[in-house]
């Protein structure tokens, strides 16, 4: 039996669901908050900055911190301060960046009845490490809580009633570890304040599964991040502090905080000092690498250890024929509607063109195996890359058409070569979409499983290749950000120049930040979050929380 860490008693006791989200699931994701709370918690730990968990006063001669453990309580943890008190008395000190409660009445906590001076949360973790201390050998009758919102020290004696809890509270989170994950919450305000919100996603959850119809604004609309691009060949990226630094032919030429950072690109012959793909790593951001012409050659991500659960179920339901048929109708349902509405609203396609495309979307809905699925996406793309041209401004420029039909490795002309450049970026990050909430990005459920292809990654970009890659190659030619002076047009193939590049990636990651609203939710995210909710959706149909998935459709 693995021990539970004592700070994981403090989530179980503010939501059975974060907890299970956090410590069985391992989702927990890194923000920028967490990133610059994890560095000042090291820098404090290296320096030796008692202040930082409480005040010097409440130190003795007691050691700076104890890691300690028993296996009948079942739980481990840090005790980050430990003071000296009556001479015998350890005392476990944790310093909180909230403040205190008011104080005026008992918290009650199941069937006990809590001091009302400090949270029922806090209590019980500190509560907690007294118990370790006692295990191990140590008195321990009552330890201190900081809270550094409002500079209150609180005594927390160590009652039958607080211990009772604790115990309870132990149990209950050994229960929880074997069971699945907790329903939402309802219309709770916890969620507010709650920074794994847009994981959970408590009320989209009960929306789709028809318990509310109130959906707050809980989920941020963007993430805290952006994705940073190197193409300067010989540059060198390292590390100082908690900065990215790059630096070329011995000159520093930018430094980025990693918190601001999540997901670095590298271009060609860059090279990524290994302190730096340690840190990276440990804060959760992806390294992807791409060849000088756009070829995605690999993605560096941390261990694959989140959500095993999940990734088991996926293995099991994806070769199940009649659930990977109904995802794969589905998505591709979504995929032409997408096409569709993509030529009826920016080119001059034939009305029997939309009307064979409507055509093909319904009966993608009720093909009766995934060949025919196959086939029916197969025309359906034939037919929207033929119109293709119809949405650009000037698809013939100084007598040469700039698009040839579909074509690519290498692509022959410019329309291609963004559309190809464009489609390895969104794979990329579908990619990271799918190792960040567990599931396996090489597992599909539509396209053929063949080696190092992330069939899972382009099964569910499906449906957003039109509205991403195909709307930026039309938007940067048609505004002409990108010109044929961009591109290297030879006889066998096409590719953008440095400068049309650098263009081509800013072009993209506005399109990403750009935010559309949720024609189920309601509110607006960026396209990025869409990836991500999507890759979370399709979890938590595999969990069994969700009845259905239902990809994005723009109206």
């Amino acid at each position: 039996m693995s021990w539970i860490p004592v700070r994981m008693l403090n989530e179980i006791q503010y939501c059975e669901r974060l907890y299970h989200i956090m410590h069985v699931q391992g989702l927990f994701e890194e923000s920028a908050d967490t990133v610059e709370g994890a560095a000042q918690h090291k820098r404090a730990e290296t320096h030796l900055r008692k202040s930082k968990a409480a005040p010097e006063e409440m130190w003795g001669d007691a050691p700076f911190s104890l890691q300690l453990g028993d296996p009948v309580l079942g739980i481990t943890g840090k005790l980050d301060a430990v003071c000296l008190e009556e001479g015998k008395q350890w005392i476990p000190v944790e310093g909180k960046h909230s403040a205190s409660p008011e104080g005026g009445q008992m918290f009650n906590v199941g069937v006990y009845s809590l001091d009302g001076s400090a949270w029922p949360n806090d209590q019980i973790q500190l509560c907690a490490q007294g118990l370790l201390l006692r295990a191990n050998g140590y008195e321990s009758d009552y330890g201190y809580l900081y809270y550094r919102g409002n500079k209150k020290k609180v005594r927390i004696p160590f009652s039958q009633e607080l211990i009772a809890a604790t115990h309870a509270c132990i149990q209950k989170a050994h229960q929880l570890r074997e069971a699945e994950i907790p329903p939402p919450l309802q219309e709770s305000k916890k969620c507010f304040r709650c920074s794994l919100n847009y994981v959970c996603m408590p009320d989209e959850t009960n929306y789709m599964l028809g318990l509310s119809a109130n959906i707050r604004k809980i989920v941020p609309s963007r993430p805290d991040g952006g994705v940073l691009y190197v193409t300067e060949q010989g540059a060198k990226l390292g590390r100082s502090g908690e900065s990215l630094t790059i630096t070329c032919r011995g000159e520093k030429i930018d430094e980025i905080p990693i918190k601001d950072l999540i997901h670095v690109s590298l271009m060609g012959h860059v090279q990524c000092s290994t302190q730096l793909l340690h840190t990276l790593m440990n804060c959760g951001v992806h390294v992807s690498y791409l060849t000088t012409h756009g070829t995605l050659t690999g993605i560096m991500t941390p261990p694959l250890s989140k959500n095993i659960r999940t990734r088991a179920k996926q293995f099991i339901k994806f070769q199940h024929a009649e659930i990977a048929l109904g995802i794969a109708r589905r998505v591709v349902y979504a995929k032409i509607s997408n096409q569709r509405t993509m030529l009826r609203r920016n080119g001059s396609p034939d009305k029997a063109v939309l009307k064979e495309l409507k055509e093909l979307r319904d009966r993608a809905w009720e093909a009766p195996s995934l060949e025919i699925v196959r086939g029916i996406e197969g025309r359906a793309a034939q037919l929207y890359m033929q119109f293709f041209p119809t949405m650009l401004k000037h698809p013939v420029v100084d007598g040469m058409a700039i698009m040839n039909g579909r074509n690519r490795r290498p692509p022959k002309d410019p329309v291609n070569a963004l559309l190809s450049l464009g489609y390895t970026l969104l794979s990329r990050d579908v990619y990271s979409a799918c190792a960040n909430v567990g599931l396996d990005p090489l597992f599909g459920f539509f396209h053929t499983m063949e080696p190092g292809r992330p069939a899972l990654a382009l099964d569910l970009m499906e449906p957003f290749r039109a509205l991403i890659a195909d709307s930026v190659a039309i938007r940067t030619l048609n505004t002409e950000e990108l010109t044929l002076g961009d591109f290297y047009w030879g006889k066998d193939s096409c590719y953008l120049k440095k400068a049309g590049r650098q263009t081509y990636f800013a072009a993209y990651e506005r399109r990403m930040n750009e935010t559309l609203t949720h024609p189920q939710f309601g509110y607006k995210l960026s396209y990025r979050r869409m990836l991500e909710l999507e890759a979370r959706f399709l979890a938590r149909y595999l969990d069994g929380e969700l009845v259905e998935y239902t990809p994005l459709m723009t109206r």
